[in-house]
Parts: structure tokens; C-alpha cells; sequence
């Protein structure tokens, strides 16, 4: 099969399939941007010029015939710039208030899988002479740390909006016929076992005693996911969810969050975890529910190496982490989470849950949608909690800068209410809170307290 067609990893298969009924998986993000907005004919053309750097935006998922192997990123032959970038604006007044409704209304829409899985909305009307960018990219096309990537291929770094250079070929669908993907199915299923024994082997003989110790500890952290790690609590947060969606915004500064690690070796990424853990405790006392000792949140981790080439797709394992809701001292709950993250990087629990998802991209699609179910079986965890280091220098958009950027991570199926992303950009650290439209009409108030746990956090250190 023609280079052009890839195969969806297993990573990127397990997020599709997490695509069920009213659940939507799709990440995204809301950017505010100085200024009035261009003319939407000007945004059009400049995303159009731009596309050729990123080859999957104009690609959609094309199945195998008789589910013989996974889908394809293909070509889609009737490609529509115009459906995949909208226009929009704001009832006066245009207050942050008004555009997060909108947001919450825009992500809860699925996206349509017979097309690219994106779309971005220009958003005019902004109070303070502001105007907006929504995007929503599906799960299954690009991870949270590639999205910070692609993002930045759709603005600039120079103010004067001085062009980046792209492609000069003109673009031409190269769509795989039935035959074409069957024939490319059933080499790969040939070539994969052989391939990864060649792999195995070869790694093995180099280095014997180092791949038996990778052997046993990966073991150990296989035994870890089975027993389904630490336990979760049945809690408010975890409900049937619907469809529908609400945001809210909390934004700090970097260089204050870096200042609350402490001197006892703790990180940024240990002091997000405990203000998250500091603002949850204080929205179970607001709601009157007993606080459990802990809960669990799920927390993505890229497994990206530093010299690997941008390519769309998910390159990211998990980590069950214990939140310690019921120790009150701020100071005792960040040497808490630092110890426990700590232990967990020590365990190969990341490591066992990335080769799960890397050994299943050698099974068939149906072992793949098992294995999907089992990864995501309820209470596991009970929150996502995602954070995403952005660039730290301001970035523009045709010209105008941007101020923020605020992320959106999708709800978890089977009962996950709430998630928590975090981005940062030019010296800011932007929390984006998504949860159920229904079962958290106060989610206003969990920002409100999420900010209070920052403000404590700070204080403490």
C-alpha cells in the first residue's frame, strides 16, 4: 500500500472505538486573540495555504473490507475547506460567559466521519476587542502533545505575519481502491509477526541481561493494570453521561506555579496535581459529599521521544494516580503527590500500559475493541487530568496576537463527568474544565474553587 494510505495505530483505534452512542472523544481548544477579527475569506486562504504541512487534515478514516485489518488515513476526494472552517459570532455584549456556552455547544456536536476529523470556528464579538478560535480535532488524529504542534503550524511567531514556508505542489486525492486496501491488509498481517520477531530477537541477543530485566519489570507492571490499579471510589463525578457539554476557565502563572514546587525535589506537573486535588476537595465540601481519602485521575503521558519527527497520531501511555482529597494541609498533599508520582515513574506502569497499546496493533480489530472495553472499564479512575506544555513565547494569528489558549480533553466513556486540561503559553498556565452539561450545571463553581486551591497552594509555599 501506497505510504500516503497509513494504518490507524492501535492507540488510534482504541480512540475510535471509544466513540459510542452520544460519547465523543474529539480534544480541542478555545484561543483568544487581540484585536478585531480578519475577514473570514482571509482566514479561508490561510489555512488553505498551511494544509500542505499537515497531509492528515485532509485525510479521513477508510475501512478494510471485511474488517481484515485496521482503517486507513486516506485521502478524502471531496475535500470541503469550507465545511472544516466556520464562521460565527457572539450576541452583544460578547462576554467570556456567553462564548464558553457557545464552546460547550460547538464540542458537543460529534464530528462526521466520513470527512477530516477537525474543524476550527472564527468567533467574532468578543468583549474587550477580542475575538476568538474554536478547534475540535478528534482523538484518534492527533494526540494532546502533536496538537500543540499542529496548532502552531496554523499561526505564526512573527507579528508582521510573515509567512512560513509551505508546499508549492498542488494537491491531488489519491483515494485506495477496495482492492488496494485488502491487498495492503493482508501483506502487513504477513509482514507484522515477522517483523516484530526480527525486532525481539535482535534487541535480545544485544543485550540479554537487560532484556530479561525489561521482561520482568514490564511483568510487574502488566500485573499492576490487571488488578486495575489503585481502587476509585464511587463518587458524584462518576454517572452515566450524556452528550452535551459545559466549559470553564481558570488561568495562573507559570512562573508562580514553578515557585510553589518547594525545595523538596517536587515538579510543576506535582504542583498541577495537587491544586487539582486542593480545588476537588473543595468542591465535595460546596456539594455537601463526604470526601473520600482519595480519587483516582488518569493522567496521559507522552511516550514521544525527543528526536522523532512530528507525525499525527497518539504517542501517549496513562498513569493511575492518587489524588489525596482528604489530607486538608496543602503543604503534606504536594509531598503526597510527589511521592506517589515518584513511585508510579519507578513501577513501569507507564511502560506496561504503552506496550498494551503497541501489542495490540498487531491484533486483529476485534481483539483490539475487547481490549478497548477492558482499558476503559468503569471507575478505574475517576478524572482525567491532562497537561500539555505549550510554547513560551507569544504566538499571532493573521497578525493579531494571541492571549490565551485554553484546552479541551474530551469526557471519558462509562461514567466520567469531568475532565481537567492545562496548557501553557508565554509565561501563563491555562486550565480548560470540561464537564457533563447536566450532571455539573456547577461547574462555575468548581473553577471558583479550583482558583481558591492555586491562591492556597501559592500561599503555602
Amino acid at each position: 500500500m501506497a505510504e500516503r494510505h497509513t494504518r490507524l495505530s492501535a492507540s488510534d483505534m482504541s480512540s475510535l472505538l471509544a466513540e459510542r452512542g452520544p460519547i465523543h472523544v474529539h480534544v480541542g481548544g478555545t484561543v483568544i486573540v487581540a484585536g478585531k477579527p480578519p475577514p473570514f475569506e482571509r482566514v479561508l486562504s490561510h489555512v488553505d495555504a498551511r494544509l500542505g504541512l499537515v497531509p492528515r487534515f485532509r485525510q479521513r478514516v477508510t475501512k478494510v473490507p471485511v474488517g481484515l485489518a485496521n482503517p486507513v488515513w486516506s485521502d478524502d476526494s471531496r475535500f470541503d475547506l469550507s465545511w472544516h472552517v466556520r464562521h460565527t459570532a457572539l450576541p452583544k455584549p460578547g462576554t467570556l460567559t456567553q462564548l464558553r456556552d457557545l464552546v460547550g455547544r460547538i464540542m458537543s456536536e460529534p464530528l462526521d466521519f466520513t470527512r477530516p476529523l477537525w474543524q476550527i470556528y472564527l468567533i467574532e464579538g468578543l468583549e474587550g476587542k477580542r475575538h476568538a478560535y474554536v478547534s475540535k480535532t478528534h482523538h484518534a488524529l492527533v494526540d494532546g502533545v502533536s496538537a500543540v504542534d499542529v496548532g502552531t503550524l496554523l499561526v505564526d511567531v512573527a507579528e508582521d505575519g510573515t509567512p512560513m514556508p509551505v508546499p508549492d505542489a498542488p494537491w491531488e486525492p489519491d483515494a485506495p481502491s477496495p482492492r488496494m486496501l485488502v491487498a495492503g491488509a493482508a501483506s502487513e498481517r504477513l509482514r507484522a509477526p515477522l517483523r516484530a520477531a526480527r525486532t525481539a530477537t535482535r534487541s535480545a541477543l544485544l543485550t540479554p541481561r537487560s532484556t530479561a530485566q525489561r521482561v520482568r519489570r514490564t511483568a510487574e507492571g502488566f500485573a499492576t493494570l490487571a488488578a486495575g490499579g489503585p481502587s476509585a471510589p464511587q463518587t458524584f463525578l462518576n454517572r452515566e453521561i450524556g452528550r452535551d457539554r459545559r466549559v470553564a476557565f481558570v488561568s495562573t502563572e507559570l512562573a508562580s506555579l514553578k515557585a510553589a514546587r518547594g525545595t523538596a525535589g517536587a515538579t510543576v506537573n506535582d504542583v498541577v496535581l495537587t491544586i487539582a486535588a486542593g480545588g476537588l476537595r473543595r468542591f465535595f465540601e460546596r456539594r455537601g459529599e463526604r470526601i473520600p481519602n482519595h480519587i483516582v485521575a488518569l493522567v496521559p503521558v507522552s511516550v514521544r521521544r525527543a528526536d522523532e519527527d512530528l507525525e499525527l497520531g497518539n504517542r501517549l501511555a496513562t498513569i493511575l494516580m492518587k489524588l489525596p482529597l482528604g489530607e486538608a494541609d496543602p503543604r503534606r498533599r504536594l509531598e503526597l503527590v510527589s511521592a506517589e508520582m515518584t513511585r508510579l515513574k519507578a513501577s513501569e506502569q507507564a511502560r506496561a500500559a504503552s506496550l498494551i497499546i503497541e501489542a495490540t496493533g498487531f491484533a486483529p480489530p476485534t481483539i483490539n475493541r475487547v481490549l478497548g472495553g477492558a482499558l476503559s472499564r468503569p471507575l478505574t479512575w475517576n478524572l482525567v487530568i491532562s497537561n500539555v506544555p505549550g510554547p513560551q513565547m507569544p504566538l499571532y494569528m493573521l497578525g493579531r496576537r494571541i492571549k490565551a489558549i485554553y484546552p479541551f480533553v474530551p469526557l471519558s466513556p462509562q461514567g466520567h463527568a469531568l475532565s481537567i486540561g492545562l496548557l501553557s503559553y508565554d509565561g501563563a498556565v491555562n486550565f480548560g474544565l470540561v464537564g457533563d452539561r447536566d450532571l455539573l450545571a456547577d461547574l462555575d463553581a468548581f473553577a471558583s474553587d479550583l482558583g481558591a486551591a492555586i491562591e492556597e497552594q501559592l500561599a503555602a509555599a
